[in-house]
């Protein structure tokens, strides 16, 4: 996903759109987790609770949807679509995003 997004003015589009909010938590806190890492900050125990339990609930809501994938596109500023799957399966295996 590191590819995907470009540049900060990058908007993003999920399908299936209800499943934007669960997505979007994931990301946000893989995103904190990240930053924390970089800026020498701790990552509690349970920050990375709260980060598993919205990455549970996404998969969760793509398995009782029966979804294989989500598609995730970045829209650049100058209106050109970059799209990515991404595989449930492996994000449940992995506890992250691909």
């Amino acid at each position: 996903m590191d590819d995907l997004f470009q540049n900060p003015n990058d908007s993003m589009e999920v399908e299936p759109v209800d499943l934007g909010p669960a997505l979007t938590a994931v990301l946000t806190s893989t995103l904190a987790k990240r930053l924390a890492s970089e800026y020498e900050k701790p990552w509690t125990d349970i920050q990375e609770s709260e980060m598993q339990e919205k990455v549970s609930a996404l998969v969760a809501a793509a398995n009782e949807r029966g979804l294989k994938t989500i598609r995730v596109i970045a829209i650049r500023p100058n209106g050109q679509k970059v799209s990515r799957e991404l595989d449930i399966d492996r994000i449940s295996k992995t506890r992250s995003l691909q």
